[in-house]
């Protein structure tokens, strides 16, 4: 393999992720036929950067890396429970990730600008920090998920993120497996 697929994302503290599974497990006793993911997949992307040639891996890491240190440790409020693109036709479910100081949209920027002559391209949608639960795959039984999303509610919950993963996916038939390229602190100062 000549290219490693790889994203930009920041982690789920473990009892955040617990509580997060507790609502997954509410929804999934709906039957809808839905691709629910694993809780160790619960972290919300920052920037998917798609496959990229092993060759460039190493100068691509190290200018994410600097890009991404100078900025503070950020606050997130795991907050809410969504779907995209709407309530009428939901096809990822999701837990808000807030981060009411900036810093997680301020280090998205600077990536987008600062990847952009590596080839990367900015994108154009909105940013929304999100956790997926999962992906619907049809409209079976979605008569019995479309109440308890409106019923359940996910309690915020504040954590503090101090560090940025660097992310590698590896499809199979299975779906995705994710794995820590390099994780980068975030400034102390």
């Amino acid at each position: 393999m000549n290219n490693t697929r790889t994203f930009i994302a920041f982690d789920t503290p473990a009892e955040i992720k617990n509580d997060i599974e507790i609502i997954q497990n509410k929804l999934r006793s709906a039957g809808a036929d839905v691709k629910w993911e694993h809780k160790d997949k619960f972290h919300a992307t920052i920037k998917f950067l798609g496959d990229i040639e092993n060759s460039r891996l190493d100068s691509i890491i190290d200018k994410i890396t600097n890009t991404t240190k100078q900025y503070p440790p950020a606050e997130i409020i795991y907050d809410g429970i969504g779907v995209f693109p709407n309530r009428n036709n939901p096809r990822v479910i999701w837990i808000g990730c807030i981060n009411p100081d900036g810093i997680i949209k301020k280090i998205k920027v600077a990536l987008d600008k600062n990847l952009v002559a590596d080839g990367f391209e900015i994108e154009n949608r909105a940013f929304h920090p999100h956790i997926t639960l999962g992906r619907v795959k049809s409209e079976f039984n979605l008569n019995n998920l479309l109440p308890m999303l409106e019923n359940l509610n996910f309690e915020p919950q504040k954590a503090f993120i101090e560090e940025v993963l660097i992310m590698k996916s590896i499809l199979n038939s299975k779906g995705s497996e994710y794995s820590v390229l390099k994780s980068i602190q975030l400034s102390k100062t």
